[in-house]
Parts: structure tokens; sequence; C-alpha cells
């Protein structure tokens, strides 16, 4: 089976992904980068491994990676794989590209820390205003409590 995967998923571990899902149901092959950023997936194994394997492609649970299309062609099985791996390319260009990538997840969870910061901030501000909005109703309810007491 060729399997063409587009999407987010060069840099962000699909490659080592695809390996695990393999393992998980015995399905050999390999898994490439391509040049136009998709990746390539050469799989053998029973149907049904295959099946569950290509649905788990998808890695919808996986907050790095972003599947939008899978394109499937079936092949003949060879039995050439005695297992999976991902197929790197050159050591230095992939850590670059890893790295880049992930300072901008860091620049992107410091925005949102940011955010969430100024949110519970905010949130601060308002509980101390209504606790002062409480404490100045609570003054004037025990004044009349006091001036009924008083009238009685």
């Amino acid at each position: 089976m060729s399997i063409l995967v587009s999407g987010r998923v060069q840099g962000v571990g699909y490659r080592g992904y695809a390996r695990l899902i393999a393992n998980r149901y015995c399905v050999t092959g390999y898994a490439t980068n391509e040049p136009d950023g998709r990746v390539s997936i050469i799989a053998e194994g029973d149907e049904l491994a295959l099946d569950q394997f290509v649905t788990d492609l998808y890695a919808k649970d996986e907050p790095l990676i972003e599947v939008h299309t899978i394109e499937v062609t079936d092949l003949p099985y060879v039995g050439e794989y005695a297992h999976f791996e991902p197929h790197f390319g050159d050591f230095q260009k992939e850590m670059f590209v890893r790295s880049e990538l992930a300072l901008e997840y860091m620049r992107e969870m410091l925005k949102l820390q940011k955010r969430s910061l100024k949110t519970q901030t905010d949130m601060l501000d308002a509980l101390r205003d209504m606790k002062k909005e409480s404490k100045k109703r609570r003054e004037v309810l025990e004044r009349m409590i006091e001036a009924i007491h008083s009238q009685g």
C-alpha cells in the first residue's frame, strides 16, 4: 500500500508517529518526507491491520500534527520489509527545522500564557470589586437592621 499524507506532517514527529501506529498493528514498511511537504508511506500487512493503520494516521489526538488528506493506493504485497521505519534526511537540516518549529510553538505558548494571566488578573479584579460591593451592601443592611432594632 502506498500512502500520501498532506497537512502539517513534516517537522512535527509524524514519521515517528507512523512508526508507533505501524508497530501497534504489525504493519511493515517506511515513511519519508517528500519535497512538496507531504509524507509518503509504504506499508505492508494484513488488510484489517492496514485499514486500522490508515485510520489512525489521521492523528486526531496529536496536538502538533494536522492531517488534511490521506491518499491510499493499493499495491501488491511483496513481503520486502521486516519492520516499519521512518527514513530521515540530512540530520542537521532536520534538527534545524524541528528547532525552528519548537521555537514557534514556545512563542505561541508564551502568548497564550500572557493572555491567560491577563484574564486571571481581570477575574481577580472583578472578584475584588464584587467583594467591595458586597461589603458595602452588608454594611447598609446591618445599619438597616440596627435601625429597625432601635425603633422596636
